[in-house]
């Protein structure tokens, strides 16, 4: 290389020149030895500028050889090797200008790539570093950075393409103090994100906070996503995973991505805010950014959490007592004289045979018609818990006498101890209107409908307008709907009549009141030794205060105690059916239950229905799911049960049996058979966001009570 090469190389600079003084003015001694001292110290400080020069230039090629150049500093690089060539280091400038020369266009061509991604022209940039591979400089580097650009234009061959050349070229940067957090990126393009995590953890000149962020949120793991970044999604995330959902609202209302805000909409989903999922979800109709699976609670077959949620659950609000005075309700029959009225349970507190006699002197009197004898049957069957039965009698003669009282008394009563309120609030209130005297029919109107959510301001004004001084137990009833509890406190004054409805009054009042209602509870015994639910009312009176652990374990022998009064369990009422399993439930002993259900369905020839919808509930609880299946099917198929319920429980066998398509069917017939039913629509939302149609989901969800919650379903984001 010649010196005008040097200087063609330099071009545009310009050289500081001496200029020499015309006149030389006399100068003193003492100048001129500050003159030899300032020499001096010229000559020091150059010979340690060269010195230094000399080092610099060992890191400037240790900086080359590490490709770490930027643009901008190549220009001064030039001009350091010119300096160098003049005075006389030809040596040094030559192998300068050498490295200067191999890496300047490669690098350049890099970092006009980098420069173009800062400003998101990703297709002039992937352009640069294409350019840059060719010329073999920087391969690795331009190599993740084509990848990068290739994922942000969405091209998905030219990702594939670049991030495997990137892993090819990855061993050209092994010797790079930065190797680790390349080598991390290249493994999250390449999709082996559990190898990126340790690199990204080996401390570089690049903060790898945000990858690892990126890294644990792919894996779905928020709660480490979040301690590296600050971002309020990840800590919302993180604090939904961990079952803190009102928290984790608050963190990912701040962020507006599609992600945060579909994340939301599981959450209030959880929470309960079923409008305002159901308005995000249908935002993100076209977006299953996290799709979800369900299944049926696991606490459904814990012991621990049964015992957790019974101590909640059990009597805890005035419509679980609404079942009660249900169960203890008279049925009536009538003559053109006068009513008689038989307790529902007076088979066990009046002798069977003046059931009998009743019924010889309706077939026996002149005034009573065939009708008269068919309703004291059908109650018959009702004394003797055989409560489907009834009800099916009852449908058949209000078919022939819509318009009589007494009939949609007793068949809205049958209906509420089945569980079917809105049947019940048809004919109680059709009850009260064709007989406004008869209060009682008013009130259990309003328990159906309580039951179902529905209010009847209408109803209430009426019934208060009918009250008086002569209908304290009405009242009494009255107030535990409308929580009066100045009535109720009231009522409790009162001299209790030794009759069902009157003490069983005095109980809720003194349960909604916070008194103990022990006594009460053994009255009732008394008056109904083998009736099952009072004996369960009465044992759960005298062990409420005890663990429920230690009350279980005090169940288990008495559990044995019922074996020969469990006709209402195995025909009979909701509430006896329900608390019979709920005891089984904190107990351990539902295996138990199964088996003697399975012995009762193998004998029963008359009401074998109501006994196969235990058995097949039964299943459902010791996971024999396939086999509820089949029971539901045949139900429905075969023997044409339709109700909600068993359409409902056929379909949460379904769920159970993985027969999730089976299962949209059957929620939908619940649905549509109670469309106030909450349960079906929280199942088939969950079934159709688990299917990818949200649009659907959402529909549903809309139309769900804000702040229900399911018995039997929850749900969880699928991992990938």
């Amino acid at each position: 290389m010649t010196d005008e090469n040097v200087i063609v190389i330099e071009e545009g600079e310009n050289s500081p020149k001496s200029k020499k003084p015309v006149y030389i003015i006399i100068i003193l001694l003492l100048l001129v030895i500050i003159m030899l001292l300032l020499l001096l110290l010229v000559a020091v400080k150059k010979k340690k500028e060269q010195n230094s020069e000399s080092l610099n230039i060992n890191k400037i090629v240790k900086k080359l050889e590490k490709k770490k150049i930027p643009k901008d500093e190549l220009k001064i690089l030039i001009k350091k090797a010119n300096i160098l060539f003049k005075s006389g280091k030809k040596e040094q400038a030559l192998n300068l200008l050498e490295k200067v020369s191999n890496y300047s266009q490669s690098l350049s061509l890099y970092n006009l790539g980098v420069i173009q991604i800062k400003e998101k022209h990703y297709k002039k940039a992937l352009n640069y570093f294409q350019q840059a591979i060719q010329n073999q400089n920087s391969k690795a580097l331009s190599a993740i950075n084509a990848a990068f650009c290739a994922l942000m234009l969405n091209n998905k061959k030219l990702f594939d393409y670049y991030k495997n050349l990137a892993y090819t070229y990855l061993p050209e940067l092994a010797k790079n103090k930065n190797y680790p957090y390349y080598y991390a990126l290249v493994m999250y393009y390449k999709g082996y994100e559990y190898e990126a995590i340790p690199a990204l953890k080996i401390p570089t000149a690049y903060n790898s906070n945000e990858l690892l962020s990126a890294v644990y949120e792919y894996l779905n793991d928020p709660f480490h996503s979040q301690i590296y970044t600050k971002n309020p999604f990840y800590k919302g995330m993180e604090l939904a995973q961990s079952g803190d959902y009102e928290l984790a609202k608050n963190y990912l209302k701040q962020n507006f991505s599609p992600k945060s805000q579909f994340a939301l909409a599981l959450v209030d989903l959880k929470l309960g805010n079923y409008k305002e999922a159901s308005v995000l979800i249908k935002k993100y109709k076209d977006k299953n950014i996290y799709p979800v699976y369900m299944f049926l609670k696991p606490s459904l077959f814990n012991i621990k959490t049964a015992q957790k949620d019974f101590k909640k659950t059990f009597l805890a609000t005035k419509k679980d007592y609404y079942d009660l005075f249900f169960y203890y309700a008279p049925y009536k029959v009538f003559n053109m004289n006068q009513t008689i009225e038989f307790l529902q349970k007076g088979i066990s507190g009046i002798p069977l045979g003046a059931i009998e006699e009743s019924t010889n002197a309706l077939s026996k009197s002149a005034f009573y018609s065939k009708l008269n004898i068919k309703i004291s049957k059908a109650i018959k069957l009702a004394l003797n818990g055989h409560i489907f039965l009834a009800n099916k009698a009852f449908k058949k003669l209000y078919k022939k006498r819509k318009d009589s009282y007494i009939i949609n008394y007793n068949l809205g009563l049958t209906y509420a101890q089945l569980g079917d309120y809105t049947n019940a609030y048809k004919h109680f209130l059709k009850a009260y209107h064709l007989n406004p005297y008869d209060i009682k029919s008013g009130i259990f109107a309003l328990y159906a409908a309580d039951k179902m959510d529905i209010k009847n301001p209408y109803l209430v004004a009426s019934i208060k307008d009918d009250l008086n001084a002569n209908t304290p137990l009405q009242a009494a009833m009255l107030a535990i709907y409308t929580g009066n509890m100045v009535q109720l406190a009231s009522f409790l004054d009162k001299d209790e009549k030794n009759r069902p409805l009157w003490i069983l009054s005095d109980i809720v009042a003194k349960s909604l009141l916070n008194k103990d209602y022990s006594l009460e509870a053994l009255k009732l015994k008394s008056m109904f030794d083998r009736d099952l639910v009072s004996n369960l009312l009465y044992f759960y009176t005298q062990n409420r205060d005890l663990p429920l652990n230690k009350l279980a374990a005090k169940y288990i022998p008495y559990f044995f105690t019922f074996n020969n009064s469990l006709n209402d369990f195995f025909y009979g009422s909701k509430l006896a059916r329900e608390w019979y399993f709920d005891f089984a439930r904190i107990s351990g002993l539902m295996p138990r239950v199964r088996l003697l259900l399975i012995k009762k369905a193998q004998k029963e020839t008359t009401d074998i229905i109501p006994v196969l919808q235990r058995l097949a509930f039964a299943d459902i609880y010791t996971k024999h799911f396939e086999e509820a299946y089949t029971i539901y099917n045949d139900l429905i198929d075969n023997k044409h049960i339709n109700d909600p319920r068993t359409l409902y429980y056929g379909g949460v066998a379904a769920i159970g049996a993985n027969h999730h398509a089976n299962a949209v069917a059957l929620m939908e017939l619940a649905k549509l058979k109670n469309p106030k039913y909450p349960e079906p629509r929280y199942a088939l939302g969950l079934l159709w966001q688990e299917a990818g149609n949200l649009n659907a989901a959402s529909i549903q969800y809309a139309r769900i009570p804000d702040f229900f919650k399911s018995e039997f379903f929850d749900f969880n984001i699928k991992k990938p």
